[in-house]
C-alpha cells in the first residue's frame, strides 16, 4: 500500500485500530531537513516497556505497556509513503467498544471548544457543560472525548486567554481600565523589592454611586481569598432597591493595623474624602482601631450575624446550652427595648448559668454598644437586616468568583459578577417604572408610597400596612401638643405569637412621630405602629422628612449613566465572527427543519460550503490578544505577591459559593525520554487509501502511479458524530476483522463528509 501524505497514513491506521479495538502511536520516525517523513513506524499504543517514573515505590503508577509487537513500517519512496512491513499480532485483548477511550481517538472539536469557552466565561461549572454535551449527543458513547479532556482544554484556554496571571498582568489591566475611563481609580502598594502587597480599585460607576448610597457601608474580609492567600476585601452598600452594590474592592496581604490603615485611607481618597456615616464590620481588633482613626465621625458597628454564629463554638460545651442557655441569650439580645432592660437580662443570664469567668462573654459585654440591637436604634442600616449584612458579600459574588485563582483571573471573574449585579439593578429599575403594585388598603399613606418608592421598598411598606391589623393603639397621656401612645403588637416568634408593647410619641403641631421600635431610624421605613398612630390622628399625607430619597424611583441618579469599566468577555476577532455565524445558522436551521426536503437541501449546501472553506483556511487556535494595543504599560516591573498566612479563620464561618465547592484538580502529564504520545485526529480521506492488509494484487503497486483524488485531505473542523451524521464509511470501505482478515477495498468510495 502507498499513501500520499503522513496525515492520510495516520488517519487510515487509526481508523483500523479503532475498529479493531486498540490505540496507535508513533514509535519511531525520521524526517528530512524540510520536515517531511523519511520513514516511520506506527504501532499499538501498548507497545514498549513500562517505565516506573514515580519516586513512591509503595504507590507505583499504573501502566498499559505490554511490549505489544503490532506495528507497521512505512518508508518514503518515489514521492509516496510505502508500507514495507506489517505485524498484526497483539499480545493483549482487543475491545472495539472501548476504542473511544484511547487517547489517539479523543479530540475536542472546535465547535465544542466554543461552547466550553462561553460556558466557562459565564460561570457554568464543567460538569454541567459536559452533561449538556452528552444530552445533545444522545449518550456518552457518541462523544469522541471525555470530561477530563474538556477540563484540560479549559485550563489551557484560561491560561492563553488571560495571559500571565501575576501582579504584572494586574497592573496592565488597571492601566487599560484607566485608559478607557478617567474615573477608574486604582492603587497598588508594593514593598521595597517591588513585590505586590496590597491593591485597591474602584470604577467610575462605583465612585459615582457612593454619592447616593455611601451612608451605610459593609466591609468584610472573610469571604474569598486567591491562590496567594490574599483576603478579598470589598466595600458594599445598598442601592434604592435594597440590593447590594459595590463601592470599591481590595486585595490585602495581611489583616493588621498597617494594612487596614493603607486600605481605608486609599478608599477615603478615592471617595474624595467623604467618610461613610455608618460602617459595619466583623470583630477585628485591628480594624476597630483603624476605623476610629481614619473614620472618626463614622458610626462603627459589628455584624451581629458573625457574633451569633460563634455561639455553638464558644458555649456549645455548656451543659445547659440546648436546654435554656441559648434561647435566653437570644431573648436578651433581641427582646430588650431599653439599655437598662438589656443589662438586667444579661446579668440574670450570667448569674443563672454561672458564666462569670467566660472570657468571650466578658469581651462581648465590654463592647456591647457595638453590636447589641438596643444600642443601635439610632443607627441607620439602610434596610439591611442581620442576615443581609453578613451575606451581602457572599451573595454578591456567589457563582462567579473562584477562590483559588491568580490575580488577573480573579479580577476577570470579579468583572463577571459586577456585570451581573448591574444587570439586576437595571431590571429592577425597569420593573419599578413599568409595573405598579396594587395597594392593599384604602390608606392614603400607602397610596403615596406606591407612587414614589421602588417596588422592593414599597413591598416593605405594604408589610407594615398589613401589620397594622395586629396592633392596638391606646392613648397613654398628653402633654400639650405631645401625645404618648402605647401600641400593643403581636409578633410571630418560632411558631407562637408573642405580645409586645411599643411607645409612640406624636407631635401634633409639627406632625412628628417617633416609635420605640426605631424601625424608621434603622431601616428608613415607617413602622406599623407609626402608621397606626397617623391613621388615628387622621394624617392624610406623609411629611417629607419620612420620605427618603434613597428609596425613590422618580429620581434620576447620574451613576446609572456611567458605563462600568471592565474588560469584554472575549475580544478575539474569530470569536466575534463565530458568534455572528452561529446566530444565523440557528435561524436557518429553525426554518429548514420544518420538512425533510428543506433539511436535506440545507445539509447538502452546508457540506459544499464547508468543503470550500476547508480548502482555503486552517483551524483557528486559541491566541492571546491585548484588549487595547494603544495601552501604555508601566515600565516598572511589579512582582507577584508572596503567599501570606491568614489569621486561622475557620473555613466553616464563611459561606462558600457554588463554584468554590467544586474543586478542579488537573495534573500536568510529564514527558520524559523518547516516548512518543499518540496522535490526535487529523482528518480522514478514505478515497485515497489502498488496502493496507490486502493481497498483493489488490491496490496500487510501486510501479503504478498514485492517482490524485478529487478531494484534498484537510483537517476536519467538525466530527461527524458531533454534527449528527451516521459514520458508516468503515462498514462500506474497511471491513477489517479482529482476526486480521483482509478487507475488500472499494476504489470508488467517496470520502466521508
Amino acid at each position: 500500500m502507498v499513501f500520499k501524505s503522513e496525515e492520510e497514513l495516520l488517519s487510515y491506521y487509526k481508523r483500523y485500530g479503532q475498529q479493531s479495538g486498540f490505540g496507535i502511536m508513533t514509535q519511531r520516525s525520521h524526517r528530512f531537513e524540510d520536515g517531511s517523513i523519511k520513514y516511520v513506524t506506527l504501532g499499538c499504543a501498548r507497545g514498549g516497556k513500562a517505565r516506573n517514573r514515580t519516586t513512591n515505590v509503595a504507590r507505583p503508577r499504573p501502566t498499559s505497556k505490554t511490549e505489544c509487537k503490532a506495528q507497521i513500517n512505512v518508508m518514503f519512496k518515489k514521492g509516496v509513503l510505502k508500507v514495507s512491513s506489517v505485524n498484526n499480532s497483539h499480545n493483549h485483548g482487543l475491545s472495539p467498544q472501548m476504542s473511544r477511550f484511547f487517547r489517539c481517538n479523543r479530540e475536542v472539536s472546535e465547535s465544542v471548544k466554543r461552547v466550553l469557552d462561553i460556558n466557562d466565561q459565564a460561570g457554568i461549572r464543567m460538569n454541567k457543560s459536559f452533561a449538556s454535551l452528552v444530552q445533545e449527543a444522545c449518550g456518552f458513547e457518541k462523544l469522541p472525548f471525555t470530561e477530563k479532556d474538556c477540563r484540560n482544554y479549559i485550563d489551557k484556554a484560561r491560561h492563553l486567554r488571560l495571559g500571565k496571571g501575576g501582579a504584572g498582568a494586574l497592573s496592565e489591566y488597571f492601566t487599560r481600565m484607566q485608559y478607557k475611563n478617567d474615573g477608574f481609580f486604582s492603587l497598588m502598594d508594593m514593598d521595597d523589592e517591588g513585590r505586590l502587597r496590597n491593591v485597591f480599585w474602584a470604577d467610575a460607576r462605583s465612585r459615582a454611586a457612593y454619592k447616593y448610597f455611601g451612608d451605610v457601608v459593609t466591609f468584610d474580609t472573610t469571604y474569598l481569598t486567591n491562590r496567594y492567600g490574599i483576603p478579598f476585601a470589598p466595600f458594599v452598600g445598598v442601592n434604592h432597591h435594597g440590593q447590594s452594590i459595590l463601592l470599591g474592592a481590595g486585595l490585602i496581604s495581611s489583616e493588621d493595623t498597617v494594612t487596614f490603615t493603607w486600605l481605608f485611607q486609599t478608599w477615603l481618597t478615592c471617595m474624595n474624602g467623604e467618610a461613610p456615616k455608618t460602617i459595619i464590620t466583623d470583630q477585628d481588633r485591628a480594624m476597630k482601631n483603624v476605623i476610629s482613626l481614619v473614620f472618626p465621625n463614622s458610626r462603627h458597628r459589628f455584624c451581629l450575624w458573625h457574633i451569633l454564629k460563634k455561639l455553638s463554638e464558644k458555649l456549645g460545651s455548656h451543659g445547659a446550652y440546648k436546654t435554656g442557655l441559648k434561647s435566653q441569650l437570644l431573648n436578651c439580645v433581641y427582646d430588650s427595648d431599653t439599655i437598662e432592660e438589656f443589662e438586667g437580662s444579661w446579668e440574670v443570664l450570667i448569674t443563672k448559668y454561672n458564666l462569670q469567668e467566660n472570657a468571650w462573654l466578658k469581651s462581648l459585654y465590654a463592647e456591647r454598644m457595638y453590636w447589641a440591637p438596643v444600642f443601635m436604634k439610632q443607627v441607620f442600616w439602610a434596610g439591611m437586616s442581620t442576615t443581609q449584612r453578613s451575606e451581602s458579600m457572599n451573595t454578591f459574588f456567589d457563582g462567579y468568583v473562584h477562590a483559588k485563582t491568580n490575580l488577573k483571573e480573579f479580577v476577570d471573574q470579579f468583572d463577571n459578577a459586577l456585570r451581573k449585579k448591574i444587570e439586576s439593578e437595571s431590571e429592577a429599575d425597569f420593573q419599578s417604572f413599568n409595573v405598579t403594585i396594587p395597594v392593599v388598603s384604602p390608606s392614603p399613606l400607602e397610596k403615596i408610597f406606591q407612587g414614589i418608592y421602588t417596588c422592593n421598598k414599597f413591598r416593605e411598606v405594604q408589610k407594615e400596612v398589613i401589620g397594622m391589623l395586629a396592633t392596638l393603639p391606646t392613648l397613654h397621656r398628653k402633654d400639650g401638643v405631645i401625645a404618648t401612645y402605647h401600641v400593643e403588637d403581636e409578633v410571630d416568634v418560632e411558631d407562637f405569637i408573642k405580645e409586645v408593647t411599643h411607645t409612640v410619641y406624636f407631635n401634633e403641631a409639627e406632625c412628628e412621630v417617633k416609635c420605640s421600635c426605631a424601625l424608621f431610624e434603622m431601616r428608613g421605613i415607617l413602622c406599623r405602629h407609626v402608621l397606626g398612630i397617623m391613621r388615628v390622628n387622621k394624617v392624610r399625607s406623609v411629611p417629607e422628612k419620612y420620605i427618603l430619597d434613597r428609596w425613590r424611583k422618580d429620581i434620576k441618579r447620574t451613576y446609572t449613566l456611567i458605563r462600568s469599566s471592565y474588560d469584554l468577555v472575549d475580544q478575539r476577532p474569530e470569536v466575534s465572527r463565530y458568534s455572528c455565524i452561529i446566530k444565523k445558522c440557528y435561524e436557518v436551521a429553525t426554518n429548514a427543519s420544518s420538512c425533510d426536503e428543506h433539511t436535506e437541501d440545507m445539509l447538502d449546501k452546508l457540506d459544499a460550503m464547508n468543503f470550500g472553506y476547508r480548502k482555503h483556511t486552517t483551524l483557528s487556535k486559541v491566541v492571546t490578544t491585548d484588549a487595547d494595543t494603544m495601552t501604555a504599560v508601566s515600565s516598572k516591573k511589579v512582582l507577584t505577591p508572596n503567599v501570606v498566612k491568614g489569621k486561622g479563620r475557620p473555613p466553616s464561618l464563611r459561606k462558600k459559593s457554588m463554584i468554590e465547592k467544586v474543586k478542579h484538580t488537573t495534573k500536568k502529564a510529564s514527558q520524559k525520554g523518547k516516548c512518543k504520545q499518540p496522535h490526535g485526529i487529523q482528518g480522514v480521506d478514505v478515497g485515497m487509501c489502498r488496502n493496507l492488509f490486502g493481497q498483493a494484487d489488490v491496490g496500487t503497486t510501486q510501479n503504478v502511479p498514485v492517482q490524485p483524488s478529487q478531494y484534498t485531505t484537510e483537517v476536519l473542523d467538525f466530527s461527524a458524530t458531533e454534527l449528527g451524521f451516521a459514520v458508516n464509511e468503515t462498514q462500506e470501505s474497511m471491513q477489517i476483522g479482529l482476526d486480521g482478515t483482509q478487507p475488500e477495498f472499494m476504489h470508488e468510495t467517496q470520502p466521508s463528509q
